[in-house]
């Protein structure tokens, strides 16, 4: 048998063959990937120039419209609440303005002054009155006509009678372009731009709702919007960068743009001065570019275009903007593709540079590599001597393409590894959990133990219906979620985080350092639930609901943390599905609140405070009604008319929801019962029930006997669960459907479309209602795609032989469109508001 060579031997003869045969194949195989990078790497980089284009106009548009209806929306409300507080505290007496003028300038003052879009607020009488505030550089001046004017319109420099800036006589708001029209409509909305009769004249529109009181009109309220502010909100928009944003009347006529140019004409150029000017007449050259495709693009439709002025390229979009309170307008957005995709032509062309810099670098050294990884064997001699000699983290860190060398050394290592992972293994089975390898609440706290506090921000994650998961999918599949969940955390977080499980549902996710405000972080957490999750040979979409902590963060005040961020995520949970919050310490108080509105609740309860209001389902051929839904109300002695959203949802937190539930249940069945023979031979009573009644062994014997006690035949009940919870209840849902059935008792789905439930789900409940939530009825009118659920869910409805019945019909548009599309039932308060069931309006009363 030969002698093993000493530690110190040099390499045999080989090493020379050894690094030609590596050099040349090493050589040839760089060279063919720096080609086939730098023809990949154009190609990706054309791509991604062309979808970051359309992606971030798409951020652009969307922004200014969702900004652009925030900012509308203030205004209108404004004069809508000042319009109820005339009628509500009798502000208005002909002749005398005092009250009204009062009013408005502490509304002004102390609501709306930190909304700089409003700069009028006025009231104008039906016998010829006026009192308004305006704004102008923050400072507040009252308009005033009455009595004490003599008719005059006076307006003064403070916002109380004295010294005057400016008079104006014969001045009668009835003839005003914000007077007239909704005094005569009997509408809220929008009025036309016009110019403020006052000393500066700006061009405005308005806000304004007829007043009237006992259905007699008394006058007209109304907030002004001056188009300098518009303007000056479109200039603000962060994502505009060098472009142009413009917002146009149907007709193309400038409303508003960015730019420093004018809306109006200053009577040059043929335009008379003082006239909106069009898109083609914009002193704006690159407006000017997009009045073509304006002219081209039908009202209703968006379309997205590409242009150059001066040799620059222009990527443009035009996109409608409707409401509901007369506005059909349209958003015009104009931006350099330099803004849009940056650098990224001239990046690409230094990483090709770049590439094949390092590229005859790596070449240079590929001889010096070979050698190094020849150097002798005796390094791996003195790492087996000190793992002899007790230390166990020795390791060989040189590697070679000797095959006796390469073997050895990887033995070695494998055989330090082992020996070092049994002494791991104990320490980790505290600090990792054991099915997803994150930190555990231990290992959280071990990891968090930093000299000095730093800053962090603390993302709590909780999954939504994770019970349902592992009731409907099985263990062994929602096991793997959260693996497939904390993988996802582990390779998409952006920033160097801190990641642990520290519940059966529930993640935590420390940002040390953090560069983004606290809401960024909670809705970077969130993105990471946007696409479904592979769970085994299940693709599962899983939604959370986020609480999160920012500051100053110790060990010694981590729990504290975990704790406020358990607070903030179940505010976010109580909101609704996908939702971040950022914790607050109101939110303590909140939760006291709730503590307080509970015992309320309970003692309501005993004290028989609660009543049952009843809303008409009315049929949509004939008009007459089909049906009542019972809603609960509370009429607390203390807290006065509590709103159902305000202690429903704390009722179904606990147990309160059990016996409030089954006291609506036993009212309603009573009340109906008792005039049943005054009702259509098909009328339904509909009763709300929620998901913990549902699932309580006993409901069917609860429904049964309240059935029994009232005397009510069961095919007059319908009762409504929501399409959440026959979702998140799972395979029981079905069978106690069943059960209902069996009685006679009929089922409605509620808030129908709200959900994510899939057809063949569907397909297996026995119901026999679907009723279209009022979020696609509200823009029925307006918008083709709520027009188009519409559509399918009557179709779908049909297609299952059930009734539909569409919720929150609001207005005779609403209606009339139902009708068209074939809707047999509705309700809302077009229809009818909840009352009490004697004050129910029948059909020949």
């Amino acid at each position: 048998m030969s002698q093993p060579e000493r530690s110190g031997a040099k390499p045999g003869r080989f090493s020379i063959p050894l690094r030609l045969a590596i050099t040349l194949p090493v050589a040839l195989i760089l060279i063919a990937s720096v080609g086939f990078q730098e023809i990949t790497q154009h190609d990706n980089s054309a791509r991604l120039i062309d979808t970051t284009s359309i992606r971030l106009l798409d951020a652009l548009t969307v922004t200014t419209r969702n900004r652009l209806t925030n900012f509308l929306e203030v205004p209108f409300a404004a004069q809508q609440a000042l319009g109820d507080a005339i009628v509500r505290y009798k502000l208005y007496t002909p002749g005398n303005m005092e009250p009204v003028y009062r009013h408005i300038v502490g509304t002004f003052r102390d609501l709306y002054q930190d909304q700089p879009q409003i700069s009028v607020m006025s009231f104008g009488g039906s016998h010829g009155d006026f009192a308004g505030v305006r704004r102008k550089d923050n400072h507040y001046n009252l308009m005033l006509s009455d009595a004490s004017t003599q008719g005059q319109l006076l307006i003064y420099k403070e916002n109380a009678p004295g010294a005057t800036a400016a008079s104006f006589p014969g001045y009668d708001p009835r003839t005003r372009p914000w007077y007239a029209p909704f005094a005569q409509s009997g509408k809220a909305g929008w009025s036309d731009i016009y110019a403020n009769y006052d000393e500066f004249a700006e061009v405005t529109i308005s806000a304004a709702s007829p007043v009237k009181v006992a259905g007699q009109l008394i006058g007209v309220v109304d907030a002004d919007i001056k188009l300098s502010d518009l303007n000056r909100f479109l200039r603000d928009e962060s994502l505009r960068g060098s472009g142009s944003i413009a917002i146009t009347d149907a007709q193309g006529v400038l409303i508003a743009q960015s730019g420093d140019s004018p809306v109006l004409s200053d009577g040059h150029g043929g335009i008379a001065r003082g006239q909106r000017l069009s898109l083609a007449q914009s002193d704006d050259p690159v407006l000017r570019v997009a009045a073509a495709w304006v002219a081209q693009t039908p009202q209703d439709q968006s379309v997205s275009f590409h242009d150059t002025l001066d040799g620059k390229a222009y990527s443009g979009r035009v996109t409608p903007f409707f409401d509901q309170r007369g506005l059909r307008w349209r958003i015009v957005t104009l931006v350099p593709d330099s803004d849009l995709v940056g650098d990224i032509r001239a990046s690409t062309r230094r990483a090709g540079i770049l590439l094949a810099g390092l590229a005859i670098t790596g070449l240079l050294l590929c001889l010096w590599v070979i050698g190094w990884v020849t150097r002798p064997i005796h390094r791996t001699a003195q790492a087996a001597n000190r793992l002899a000699q007790g230390d166990w983290l020795a390791k060989i860190n040189t590697r070679s393409p000797i095959r006796e060398t390469a073997t050895l050394v990887k033995a070695f290592n494998t055989m330090a590894r082992q020996v070092d992972l049994a002494f791991n293994t104990m320490r980790d089975q505290l600090r990792l959990d054991g099915l997803t390898q994150l930190l555990t609440r231990q290992g959280l706290l071990e990891e968090v133990n930093w000299p000095e506090p730093r800053p962090a921000i603390l993302c709590l994650i909780g999954l939504d219906g994770f019970r349902s998961i592992n009731d409907n999918l099985g263990y062994d599949t929602s096991s793997r979620l959260l693996q497939a969940v904390a993988e996802r955390m582990r390779n998409h977080l952006p920033c160097l985080a801190l990641l642990a499980r520290i519940g059966g549902d529930e993640f935590a996710v420390i940002c040390m350092d953090p560069t983004m405000p606290a809401d960024e972080a909670g809705a970077q957490v969130l993105a990471l639930f946007a696409t479904p999750f592979t769970s085994g040979d299940d693709e599962v979409m899983v939604s959370a609901s986020v609480g999160v902590v920012e500051g100053l963060l110790s060990s010694d005040h981590l729990p504290e943390w975990l704790r406020n961020a358990s607070v903030a995520m179940g505010e976010a949970k109580r909101r609704a599905r996908m939702s971040s919050v950022v914790f607050e310490p109101a939110m303590l108080e909140r939760l006291r609140e709730v503590s307080r509105l509970t015992s309320d609740l309970r003692q309501a309860l005993d004290q028989n405070q609660f009543l049952v209001h009843y809303q008409p389902v009315v049929n949509m051929a004939d008009g007459q009604i089909s049906g009542l839904e019972a809603l609960v109300r509370w009429q607390s002695p203390t807290r006065g008319l509590v709103p159902p959203a305000m202690f429903i949802p704390i009722a179904e937190n606990s147990d309160l929801i059990l016996a409030l539930g089954d006291w609506v249940l036993r009212t309603a069945t009573r009340d109906i019962a008792g005039r049943l023979d005054t009702l259509p031979a098909d009328f339904e009573l509909h009763v709300n029930v929620s998901a913990r009644q549902l699932i309580q062994s006993d409901f069917i014997a609860t429904l049964r006997h309240a059935l029994q006690e009232s005397g009510l035949p069961p095919g007059h009940l319908t009762l409504e669960l929501t399409e959440s919870v026959l979702i998140e209840q799972g395979g029981q849902t079905v069978e106690r459907l069943r059960q209902i059935r069996n009685l006679g008792v009929k089922i409605a789905i509620d808030d129908f479309g709200t959900g994510y439930s899939s057809l063949s789900y569907l397909g297996t409940l026995p119901f026999d209602c679907l009723k279209i939530d009022k979020s696609f009825v509200d823009n029925i009118c307006v918008s083709p795609q709520d027009t188009a659920v519409v559509a399918a869910v009557l179709h779908m409805a049909r297609g299952f032989g059930v009734t539909a019945v569409a919720e929150g019909v609001e207005t005779e548009d609403q209606a009339r469109r139902l009708r068209e599309m074939g809707c047999s039932h509705a309700q809302g308060y077009w229809f009818g508001r909840p009352v009490p069931l004697a004050d129910i309006r029948w059909p020949g009363q």
